[in-house]
């Protein structure tokens, strides 16, 4: 892939940035939803589930 031209890369970096907290965002909103027998399945309980959806997006 060829790199973007200098004066663009803060742009690249920041659209990666910012696609990276929807995803995560996403991944929340999912967790939220599954029963949990889903999430016994992943090795996650409800009380991890609490936790990790209360995170703000920008949080890893």
């Amino acid at each position: 892939m060829p790199r973007a031209p200098q004066h663009q890369q803060p742009f690249v970096h920041l659209s990666r940035l910012i696609r990276e907290q929807q995803q995560r965002h996403r991944t929340r909103c999912d967790l939220r939803h599954l029963d949990d027998r889903l999430l016994a399945d992943i090795g996650l309980d409800r009380d991890t589930v609490k936790r990790e959806v209360s995170k703000p997006f920008w949080r890893q």
